[in-house]
């Protein structure tokens, strides 16, 4: 029930008060009234009678029962509870979470149940599918070549504008060109394509340059106006560029593999998902790895520790950025790659054992 203050309810009090005295009593009489004592309410005539008038109608002292909104999945406590459940009860599913969470108070739909336990969920898909040691029946992760996009490399070293300033003793003393120098509202940078597997690092000697491959698809395009990858110019670049890079490793390994990208919207067009059928036999489905694992997938991973090698350095050139890149790029080995690779069973299970938290080990 909701908390009424005392204020309220001594008003509310008082006007049923004089109903039950005075039968007869209109609510503008009792506005009147009220307004004739000494101890009148501080409300205008009109919203005095608004008042008793909703009173009357209402007949109790106590604030209406409002339904409310219900809880917002990203509000902690239901995920936590849902978590709880899915967990715990053993043989729970969505549906049977669904409602015993409505049958306690908490309205939920079963797609709201699903996007706050889907972490979880996932984590068990992808144990069962693809095996959680190397010795299973079902070892997969060994053909398994998870992709993505590293973000962008700046050429200069991260700046806060508030910091920048010109310091001089006299103003006379600043020269105009750095008064009026121009400032890029934006930083300069590259991003990068890349992806992991047993094998190693693909491709094996530098990630591929998605800002190089988007300009040289800009010929058609004003050359001020800034490209976006959309989900065409991302299945040419899977045709492209990103599957021949994959066979290149797979070639000598007589293994077939497995395409992983993550979750993002232009990742599932129609367009894409036939792409993906014709270049590779086997992909992780969106809906068993659809959950953000950014704390699993070994290759973000890579360009965390990539990122953390680069920064604060300052780059005279996208050239010289990318040599760089490509020098911290080769230093992950073959083996070092398979152990990370064979590692992502044991971390899915640490992400059920914590409910779908994100878990920080290495």
């Amino acid at each position: 029930m909701p908390n009424t203050s005392p204020e309220k309810k001594e008003f509310r009090s008082l006007v049923l008060g004089l109903k039950a005295l005075n039968p007869s009593w209109s609510a503008s009489q009792i506005s009147t009234f009220l307004r004739q004592s000494e101890n009148r309410p501080l409300l205008k005539s009109r919203q005095l009678l608004t008042k008793v008038k909703r009173t009357l109608t209402r007949n109790t002292i106590d604030d209406r029962q409002r339904p409310g909104r219900p809880i917002p999945i990203s509000i902690p406590i239901f995920q936590q509870q849902v978590k709880t459940s899915m967990r715990l009860k053993r043989g729970a599913s969505i549906r049977n979470v669904t409602a015993n969470l409505n049958k306690n108070g908490i309205r939920c739909s079963t797609y709201t149940v699903y996007k706050a336990a889907r972490k979880v969920d996932c984590a068990k898909r992808l144990r069962s599918k693809f095996g959680v040691s190397r010795n299973a029946k079902n070892w997969k992760w060994d053909r398994v070549v998870n992709t993505d996009f590293s973000g962008v490399f700046t050429l200069q070293p991260f700046q806060n504008k508030r910091n920048d300033g010109i310091w001089a003793e006299e103003n006379e003393a600043i020269p105009s060109s750095l008064i009026n120098a121009p400032t890029d509202k934006f930083k300069k940078g590259i991003i990068f394509w890349g992806a992991i597997s047993s094998n190693g690092l693909i491709p094996v000697d530098a990630p591929i340059s998605l800002t190089k491959w988007l300009h040289e698809k800009q010929y058609h395009v004003k050359k001020n106006k800034k490209m976006y990858l959309t989900g065409d110019l991302y299945s040419k670049f899977l045709i492209e560029e990103a599957a021949p890079a994959i066979y290149e490793v797979f070639e000598n390994s007589g293994a077939t593999p497995i395409f992983q990208d993550n979750q993002d919207n232009k990742h599932r067009t129609t367009l894409v998902k036939n792409t993906v059928a014709d270049l590779f036999d086997e992909r992780i489905d969106p809906k068993t790895g659809d959950a953000k694992f950014a704390d699993i997938w070994p290759i973000e991973k890579v360009w965390d520790a990539i990122k953390e090698k680069v920064r604060g350095q300052e780059f005279d050139g996208e050239v010289n950025l990318e040599e760089q890149v490509a020098v911290y790029w080769k230093t992950f080995t073959a083996e070092k790659c398979r152990q990370m690779m064979e590692k992502i069973p044991k971390q899915l299970k640490l992400v059920i054992d914590k409910n779908g938290e994100q878990i920080f080990n290495d």
